[in-house]
């Protein structure tokens, strides 16, 4: 009896050590975006286990709102222009880890009103070399006002506080600390290359250009003349985190404008408009190959003490 409560607790742990699944999170899993505008969200894995990669595959349902990946300035994206996506951390890592962001925009004139971003197929490797299956995410955007958030403390006379001097904005918010309650210094950005319309209180904007492209032509265009714009270089292969910083300063006036530079990939893949469903069956068949694996070596334990 003893030796067979020893059996099925050893096909207990090997259930409970195949069929155990991570996750992946977000900042926020449903967005509100006006048209010309964008969002980002914050892209973490959860894991027990040390791991030193990450992959997922990253898809959006509608090119009036597209999406893109950007790794955490920490960390290196071998395939930052695909769809699938190898994070790679310089030093192997547990927790909550922040991977990234995903970078969203909404077209000037859409056809569609609403869309998706899934993220799935995605999975971690551990310094062992063994592989962790992490659950799939999806964010959900709706076109239109975003509604206005008020802290729930807050009252309509009481006067808006300072952060306080120890207080630093969260990762998704640096690019934008300083010119969120600034008077929109900057009249327009002119190229020849890209289209960027300037948006009211909307300080990262996303682009995406030919692989050809070796320099950028943004010209920052200023409402008083008296205003100071200082732009990091705009050669691609110069860009730090493919990013190219706007600094716009009038007095005691600044605002910092990030423009997230993407390079469209020569075998890009076309996301169909329709609805797209992550496949998330993985996870039921683990669950059958467990049972099943667990059912056989039932079976063959009491076979053998039959014999």
């Amino acid at each position: 009896m003893k030796k067979r409560i020893k059996y099925f607790f050893m096909v207990f742990l090997l259930l409970v050590s195949i069929t155990k699944v991570e996750a992946l999170s977000l900042s926020k899993n449903d967005l509100t975006i006006e048209k010309g505008g964008s969002d980002r969200v914050e892209l973490y894995a959860n894991v027990d286990a040390t791991v030193k990669r990450v992959d997922f595959t990253l898809v959006f349902t509608t090119y009036d709102i597209p999406a893109a990946f950007i790794v955490n300035g920490a960390y290196t994206d071998t395939n930052p222009d695909g769809i699938t996506h190898s994070v790679i951390l310089p030093e192997a890592q547990s927790g909550k880890i922040l991977l990234g962001t995903v970078d969203i925009n909404v077209k000037q004139e859409p056809t569609d009103t609403a869309g998706s971003v899934s993220i799935h197929t995605a999975s971690a490797v551990t310094t062992s070399d063994e592989r962790v299956y992490l659950d799939s995410q999806t964010i959900n955007i709706k076109i239109g006002t975003p509604e206005p958030t008020t802290s729930p403390s807050a009252t309509p006379s009481a006067p808006s506080e300072s952060p306080k001097p120890s207080e630093t904005p969260k990762p998704s918010e640096a690019s934008a600390s300083t010119s969120k309650t600034s008077a929109m210094l900057l009249e327009k950005i002119e190229s020849k290359i890209v289209k960027i319309t300037i948006k009211k209180d909307i300080f990262d904007y996303n682009i995406r250009v030919s692989s050809d492209v070796e320099e950028l032509d943004l010209k920052p265009i200023a409402k008083d003349k008296d205003t100071k714009i200082d732009i990091t270089t705009q050669k691609i292969k110069e860009l730090k985190n493919n990013k190219i910083i706007i600094t716009v300063e009038n007095g005691n006036l600044k605002e910092t404008y990030t423009i997230n530079v993407r390079i469209k990939g020569k075998n890009e893949v076309e996301i169909d408009k329709g609805e797209f469903v992550a496949d998330k069956s993985y996870k039921s068949k683990w669950i059958i190959m467990s049972v099943i694996l667990a059912l056989s070596l039932a079976g063959s334990i009491i076979i053998t003490k039959k014999k």
